[in-house]
């Protein structure tokens, strides 16, 4: 899967790329532009989440394993 940055360009880039052709082109080029620009907005949106999920599941178990990491010794 891609990250949200390398998703984030992509939307960026095709957002100019309407915005410049974006009234010339046929409206069966537009329509597919279009839903190419939401269903990457939608992945990116996901990606972003789930990164945030992983900091977090990363960050609570880096918090806990210090306070089981020293093991009693005999």
């Amino acid at each position: 899967m891609a990250t949200s940055g390398q998703l984030k360009s992509k939307v960026d880039g095709l957002k100019k790329k309407m915005a410049e052709k974006g009234s010339s082109l046929p409206a069966t080029r537009q329509r597919q532009l279009r839903k190419r620009l939401k269903r990457l907005q939608r992945a990116r949106r996901t990606a972003t989440a789930l990164e945030a999920r992983g900091k977090k599941a990363a960050k609570e178990s880096a918090e806990g394993a210090p306070a089981a990491a020293p093991a009693p010794q005999a």
